[in-house]
Order: C-alpha cells, then sequence, then structure tokens
C-alpha cells in the first residue's frame, strides 16, 4: 500500500471517529449544551455483585407457599411421576401448615416418602442443593417441644447429617453456606446453639452476615430459642464487673429479637438482682423492663410473673427512689419543699410497692427539659392534681397495705389511709386535692386521725404514727438473706435425656419416585376461644405486643391488618387458635375473636 493511499485511509477513520464522538456528545449535554456528568451507579454495582455472590455461595431462598402445598398435595394423593422439583417443594414444605392435615413432618405416611426419596440422594451419592437445604428450613422450622422431641424430627436430623458431607464433597471449592455448616456442626446435636452464640452476640458485623447469608433460621425457631439459653447459662457465670458490661449489648439484642426478648430481659433482671450492684438503679434495664413490661406497681401487669418476686421488688425499689429524689428535688414547687421529708421516707423505701406522682398546673405545663424529660419517661405513671395552688404536687406511696399522700407546698399535712379505707383510686388520671386526698378520718378507740404534722422535731412522732400501724424503717426481711435462684427460660440448652439421632427408614432396593400416600387427614380441633392473658395497660407495651405479633405473622406467612392509627385495633387474620402462631399471639395477651383473628387495641 503507498504511503499516500495510507495516510488517506488514517484521515478518513479519523474523520469518522471524530464525527461519532461528536454524535455521542450530544446525548451528555442539556438543552443548552452544558455538558452533563453521571456519577456511575455504584451501590447498584455493589448490590448486584452481592446478589451474583450470594446466588453462587449462599443459601438458596425459600420458594413460594402455594407451591408447596400444592406439591404436598399430590404427594398425598398418591400422584405418580413427581418430578426433581416437586421433591424439593417438597422438601421445604414439610413444617407447612397444611389445614386440617396438620404438619407434613407428622403424616407418617408422607414424610416415610420423603425419607425412602432421600435415601436415593445417598445411594447415587447426588445430593441437591436446593432439596437439601429445604429440608434443613423444615428442621429449623419445626415447632420443637423440648419436653417431648418428635420421632420424625430427630429421623429428619439424622437425614440431614447423612448427606451433608456428600453435599460438601461435590463442592468445587468451600461456599459460604458450607463453610457455615462446617463451623457449627453441633446445630444437628442436643447441644445445638453453643458455638453459633458466639457469632450471634459478640460476631463483628462480617461475621453476622455471613452466618445470615449462609444459614438463614426462620426468626420462630427452636435453635434461636437454644441460643438465647445458651446465652442466659453464660451470662449466668460472669462475675458482676463482666456482666454489668455485657448488659447494652443483651438489649440491644433482644430489641432486634422481640420473640426472645422477655426471656433475655428476664434473666437480666435476675442476674443483676444477684449482684452487689442490686441497690443501685440500672436506667437501662429499668427503662427497658417498663416499656416491655409495663408499670411493676400495678397488679394487672402478668409479664412480671415471670421473674421471682425479690427481682420485682429490686424494680419497685428503683422507681420509689427515683420518685422519691423527683418529688422532693424537681417538683418543690417554689422551692418550698422541706429536704427533711425526703431524707424520712428514703428510709422506708424498700418497702414501697408503689408510688405515683400527681402533678399540679405549673409542673404539667413546664416546658424546662428537665421537666419534658420526666413526663416522657414516665408516661402513664403520673396524673394530674387539680384544687389548690397551681404549683403543688403530691405524692402518694404504698406501704405495707397503706397508702400516704405527701403535698410540694409548705402547710400541707400527710395524709394516710388503709388499703380498705382508701378514698380515691390511685391511679385515677385526674385527683382533686381535697376532695380525694385530703379525707381525715378519726379513730374514736385511739383517739388519732389519719394525718402527720409536719411541725418542729415531727419525725420521733412520725415513727411513733407508723409504728401504730405496723410500719417501721428499713428493710422487714434482710436482702442478704433472700436467695434469687437463676433464671430459667422455658426452653433449656439441653435436654434431660438426650435424644439417640435415629436412623432413616429402610430403602427398598431402588428408590420410589413417588411413593403412593394415603390420604389421611387428622380431624381438625374444635375452634376453643382461649382465655387472653391479660393485656398490658401501658401504650409502650401495646407497642411491644404488636411489633412482636408482626415479627410472629411474617414468619408464619400471616396477613395483619392495623387501624391501631385510625382508633381501631391491630388484627392477626388467623382463625386457628390452637395453632403455633395462635398459642403464641394468645400468651402476648391478644385476643381471640372466631372467624376474624387476633386482636388488641
Amino acid at each position: 500500500m503507498s504511503p499516500e493511499l495510507k495516510a488517506g485511509r488514517l484521515g478518513l477513520l479519523e474523520a469518522l471517529s471524530q464525527e461519532f464522538s461528536r454524535a455521542l456528545s450530544r446525548f451528555n449535554r442539556d438543552s443548552a449544551g452544558v455538558m452533563l456528568t453521571v456519577d456511575p451507579p455504584q451501590k447498584l454495582k455493589q448490590q448486584a455483585e452481592r446478589v451474583s455472590i450470594l446466588f453462587e455461595q449462599g443459601a438458596p431462598p425459600a420458594p413460594p407457599l402455594q407451591q408447596r402445598l400444592q406439591a404436598l398435595a399430590r404427594l398425598r394423593q398418591g400422584e405418580s411421576g413427581l418430578q426433581r422439583r416437586d421433591w424439593i417443594l417438597i422438601t421445604w414444605g414439610l413444617c407447612d401448615d397444611c389445614g386440617s392435615y396438620g404438619r407434613p413432618i407428622d403424616e407418617q405416611p408422607l414424610f416415610d416418602a420423603v425419607m425412602t426419596y432421600t435415601q436415593g440422594w445417598i445411594e447415587r451419592r447426588d445430593v441437591p442443593r436446593k432439596g437439601w437445604f429445604g429440608l434443613l428450613n423444615s428442621y429449623f422450622s419445626y415447632d420443637l417441644d423440648e419436653s417431648s422431641v418428635s420421632r420424625n424430627w430427630l429421623r429428619l436430623r439424622g437425614c440431614l447429617v447423612d448427606t451433608m458431607p456428600i453435599l460438601i464433597d461435590s463442592l468445587r471449592r468451600p461456599k459460604v453456606w458450607s463453610r457455615m455448616l462446617d463451623q457449627h456442626r453441633d446445630i444437628f446435636t442436643d447441644d445445638a446453639g453453643r458455638s453459633m452464640r458466639q457469632v450471634v452476640f459478640y460476631g463483628s458485623p462480617e461475621e453476622h452476615e455471613q452466618l445470615n447469608d449462609g444459614l438463614p433460621i426462620p426468626e420462630s425457631s427452636w435453635l434461636w430459642r437454644r441460643l438465647v439459653a445458651h446465652q442466659i447459662e453464660y451470662l449466668n457465670g460472669l462475675d458482676d464487673a463482666q456482666f454489668v458490661r455485657a448488659i447494652p449489648a443483651m438489649v440491644d439484642f433482644l430489641r432486634k429479637k422481640p420473640l426472645y426478648a422477655d426471656d433475655l430481659l428476664a434473666a437480666l433482671l435476675t442476674r443483676y438482682c444477684q449482684s452487689g450492684q442490686r441497690d443501685e438503679p440500672h436506667e437501662l434495664l429499668k427503662s427497658e423492663s417498663f416499656s416491655r413490661w409495663g408499670n411493676p406497681q400495678l397488679r394487672g401487669t402478668a409479664r412480671w410473673a415471670k421473674v421471682q418476686p425479690p427481682v420485682r421488688a429490686m424494680v419497685l425499689r428503683w422507681f420509689a427512689k427515683a420518685d422519691l429524689e423527683h418529688f422532693f428535688s424537681l417538683l418543690q414547687g417554689d422551692g418550698q419543699v422541706d429536704q427533711a421529708r425526703l431524707h424520712y421516707w428514703r428510709r422506708f423505701v424498700d418497702q414501697m410497692s408503689y408510688t405515683r406522682i400527681v402533678l399540679g398546673s405549673d409542673a404539667l405545663a413546664n416546658q424546662h427539659p428537665e421537666f419534658r424529660n420526666f413526663r416522657a419517661k414516665n408516661a402513664n405513671r403520673f396524673s394530674h392534681l387539680t384544687g389548690g395552688a397551681s404549683h403543688n404536687n403530691a405524692f402518694i406511696m404504698g406501704i405495707n397495705g397503706q397508702y400516704f399522700v405527701e403535698f410540694s407546698g409548705t402547710g400541707n399535712a400527710c395524709y394516710a389511709y388503709h388499703e380498705n379505707e382508701l378514698p380515691f383510686e390511685p391511679d385515677a388520671k385526674v385527683l382533686h386535692s381535697s376532695r380525694d386526698l385530703k379525707k381525715k378520718i378519726g379513730r374514736s378507740w385511739d383517739d388519732t386521725q389519719n394525718t402527720i404534722s409536719h411541725h418542729s422535731r415531727w419525725e420521733p412522732k412520725a415513727d411513733d404514727f407508723l409504728a401504730r400501724r405496723g410500719i417501721r424503717p428499713g428493710n422487714p426481711a434482710s436482702r442478704s438473706q433472700v436467695k434469687v435462684e437463676n433464671y430459667q427460660p422455658g426452653f433449656s440448652t439441653r435436654r434431660q435425656a438426650p435424644a439417640q439421632v435415629l436412623s432413616p427408614a429402610p430403602a427398598a432396593a431402588k428408590p420410589a419416585p413417588a411413593a403412593p400416600v394415603a390420604a389421611t387427614p387428622v380431624a381438625a380441633a374444635p375452634i376453643v376461644t382461649p382465655k387472653p392473658a391479660a393485656i398490658l395497660p401501658s401504650a409502650p407495651s401495646v407497642n411491644v405486643i404488636v411489633e412482636t405479633a408482626m415479627a410472629l405473622a411474617s414468619t408464619y406467612g400471616t396477613k395483619v391488618r392495623n387501624n391501631l392509627d385510625k382508633g381501631g385495633a391491630f388484627w392477626v387474620l388467623t382463625n386457628n387458635p390452637g395453632s403455633p402462631l395462635g398459642r403464641k399471639l394468645t400468651e402476648l395477651g391478644m385476643r381471640f375473636n372466631p372467624g376474624k383473628g387476633f386482636w388488641i387495641q
């Protein structure tokens, strides 16, 4: 080729390139011709890379519920020619709720057919990843009763143990899920959850992500209960200083796992009561327990029954001490309060089973940050005082079956009432100073009245007054003599008699692709409206119940309807109170309406 021709071709190519560049550049300019720059979608790229890795290395997602139920129905009806995909759906659905049939894992002919089919995996040395993870999901999802373990669940565990090495050996290189299975082999033993506890409670964010990607454990799984039980066992073995340092992380965890929050909170309160710091209020435990369980001073707060009486008494002291401090410092009312009364009533704080502050109009309207914070932290624990001076406040104390009412303003006596003669409702939202709280009751048999005056040297006279009522300062039962046992959750780290892993049912010489299963429906249990548990009175506790119920509904694939913001109720739309979901909602304190579902308002 001549130099002239070669130079001509290069010039033509250069011209074409420039023309293409000008045409393409128009797509990067606005209507005024200004060059536009678009940043590369880095987050989209990162997410795409993560999804790609999960598809390759993470656990497979669960197939749709309706498809699982349809495949189970075909097996139950004895259809022939079930395909590999059908069997995968069946493995994922062994713990699904099949209505009157119950759970497939408890349908003996159906479950035997599944075990026969999986025996073929062993014989062919070919274990499908999706099918194996279906069995694993069913193993995690089983509603395990620690006191009575299903024989079929143990057979399922044995099947997973037998087939896992084949599946892992078939990999070209380790995956996230295979590393998680190798690291936490105890999930197939009676000591399940011990090794995983370290990652769940003390692992790095990266370790948490790998665990979630490699071993997706359903929220309602028995394995979470075992993990919490192992952690409670561990916390009980720490010294006081180590335990107190662990509290914030434990509270953070229970906020993320509302299904197990009550047991972990009960364990934390119990362990704190055993410590040398029990006389010092722990603000985080105090606020969290009030938020979840309501006011411990109220009799209707059923969830406080999870802890022993000394533990509840400890929290009562925390509230009583804080209320005393607030009443005689923050709520002084023009600085008129005699601080001697604070020191006087502190001597009885260990005996106070009830305290309530009644705020005057000034304290209710005060927008100082201290006052706003007090009202926010003590929602539903204070009343409005009417009548008398607007700066006056009142303080109600319950001691040994009797109630005492102090006022912040000087010139007011303290009024005492026996519980059976109380002229007002202590929890009333509004209380009148003279009509409700200042009722003089004379006693002809001892010529005394129900008042304590605060004149000079009034304390010895007040001691005599209280002594005649059977009340003396201090703690009548020394806390050093009170034994508080370690908290034991309803589930444990290990069963009393560890169950033996049973071998799978013997298989035929050739695996049957679709063993006919006779339809053996289990009679549906009669619908009986359960007696609802006590609903916690405070609004924060209702929020916690709703939060927990939503997590349960999501786990069991059940719809909810939330009309709370419209003044209505929150509903979980399930019509089976005897199901695992129904039993858990009943334990939460939700009411059941036949034909509609569970509700709370």
